[in-house]
């Protein structure tokens, strides 16, 4: 665990600033001091692809869509995170990269703070990545798998690392994937890359490739959501880790859609201090676990008991909090999101309003 700690270290952390900031964090976090370490920031709703397994679909498909989140705004949220203790900022989407004014947005954001962007790569180029790294942007995270075999330009990646920007494969940890996750450690190994193990949602995809997921999770060159620099087998999603769409709402993580209040209505900080009271109580794995076998191997493989009691429902495929007491604090969130949200689950019932089957 310790070799993985300093890996990740040395990968994500680009300046003396972001190393004192994030050594500082982890002491607050250690001695139980309430802190928010990472922020997911959805900065466009709009992609250029339209891949039927994404974690945003639900939010994509809208017919309505709202503009992309200004600059201004990013500066606004990312410095109200960064009084609470901010040490990294997630810029996703959609696709960041469709936005003309990306390199403003990754410049807005605080320069001790460690940033990464999520991309399918389809739109980057060496010119943009040399932008990029001069609006400050410290990691690319570029999706790779099946879909994204084409698209996926390993030189192009390599030219990344040259230009100071580290890279992370971002890859979801199923079964159909296990080759190309294989070979994507191996590129890892050989150009100073690192993996990102994306834990399944439960729409349209498989379970978690429990044998592979156990034998790699710990290899130093291996991210995960819940191992942020952390060291710690528990998901940080409502406590360490928000997630806030363009429109200003508030999430757990970006594949858990479930809403607990709107930076437009109210300060972060006071939004923050209700999830954390709510979710310091609530231990898991990972919160998008909705198999009781994968749960119990999960605490057998890390050493923990987590109660079974809290694991997620299939209820809704972009909410497994759905039909759990998760939901006692949420709010109605945006009118988008709204007619989002009440449009899923109008198309997914049948005229006796029962649900259609999965």
């Amino acid at each position: 665990m310790l070799r993985k700690a300093i890996k990740q270290f040395q990968l994500g952390v680009k300046s003396p600033k972001q190393a004192a900031r994030i050594l500082a964090s982890e002491a607050k976090m250690r001695s139980g001091i309430r802190t928010l370490r990472s922020l997911e920031l959805a900065v466009t709703w709009i992609c250029n692809l339209d891949c039927e397994f994404c974690y945003a679909e639900d939010l994509m498909k809208a017919k309505q869509k709202p503009p992309h989140m200004p600059v201004a705004e990013v500066a606004r949220i990312t410095r109200e995170a960064h009084a609470l203790g901010l040490i990294h900022v997630n810029v996703t989407g959609g696709e960041p990269m469709v936005r003309k004014d990306i390199y403003e947005v990754v410049d807005a954001i605080p320069k001790d703070v460690v940033v990464s962007l999520v991309t399918n790569s389809t739109l980057l180029t060496k010119e943009k990545v040399r932008r990029l790294k001069a609006a400050g942007l410290s990691t690319i995270q570029m999706s790779y798998g099946d879909y994204y075999l084409k698209s996926f330009d390993r030189d192009l990646a390599r030219y990344c690392v040259e230009q100071g920007i580290s890279v992370t494969l971002s890859v979801v940890n199923i079964k159909a994937e296990r080759k190309n996750i294989e070979f994507a450690f191996e590129m890892a190994e050989e150009d100073d890359f690192s993996v990102l193990f994306n834990y399944p949602m439960i729409y349209k995809n498989e379970g978690v490739d429990s044998e592979y997921y156990w034998k790699m999770r710990y290899h130093p060159r291996c991210r995960e959501d819940n191992l942020f620099w952390s060291g710690k087998d528990r998901c940080p999603a409502g406590t360490h880790k928000l997630y806030v769409t363009n429109d200003g709402d508030v999430m757990t993580c970006d594949r858990i859609h479930a809403i607990y209040g709107n930076v437009n209505d109210e300060p972060l900080a006071d939004i923050h201090k209700r999830m954390y009271a709510q979710f310091i109580k609530h231990k898991s794995f990972c919160l998008l676990e909705t198999c009781d076998k994968q749960w119990l191997l999960n605490n057998e493989k890390s050493g923990h008991n987590y109660d079974l009691s809290l694991l997620g429902k299939q209820e809704d495929p972009f909410n497994v909090f759905e039909g759990t007491s998760l939901m006692d604090t949420t709010v109605e969130g945006s009118t988008i999101a709204q007619q989002i949200h009440a449009a899923r689950r109008s198309a997914e019932t049948a005229p006796d309003g029962q649900p259609l089957p999965r």
